[in-house]
């Protein structure tokens, strides 16, 4: 009788050690898992904001070289800062003329997705 009761003893013992082992295997899984998602969402977002930084290098591109006749700003735009909002996003971009060189143009562009930024710099001559 003794002898059943240390081998019924045991064998719970020895479930109850495979059991948490199952249990420690599956939650590093899910962690591991969780992580890999987060870390995409991380990459798409940067991914994006790059591309709301390159559509305010275009926009800021777009005002130099349109005439004030129509809606641009001309070969003299210069501008400390404008932001734009596009859905989920914005852009905020620079131009200014560099010292030294009156026929150029440096334009620096910040796109913003979320929590992440991406920063977009571009000489540009009006030549």
């Amino acid at each position: 009788m003794i002898k059943a009761i240390r081998k019924k003893g045991i064998a719970f013992i020895t479930t109850l050690i495979f059991m948490m082992t199952m249990a420690v295997m599956v939650a590093s899984f899910l962690d591991i898992s969780t992580g890999e998602t987060r870390e995409m969402k991380g990459r798409i977002d940067i991914g994006r904001a790059f591309w709301f930084g390159e559509a305010g290098l275009r926009k800021a591109e777009w005002m130099i070289i349109t005439p004030v006749d129509e809606g641009g700003g001309g070969f003299d735009y210069l501008t400390n800062g404008t932001t734009e909002t596009l859905d989920e996003g914005s852009y905020t971009y620079t131009v200014e003329k560099p010292q030294g060189n009156p026929k150029s143009r440096v334009i620096t562009s910040v796109g913003t997705y979320e929590f992440q930024t991406y920063t977009v710099k571009q000489e540009f001559d009006l030549e």
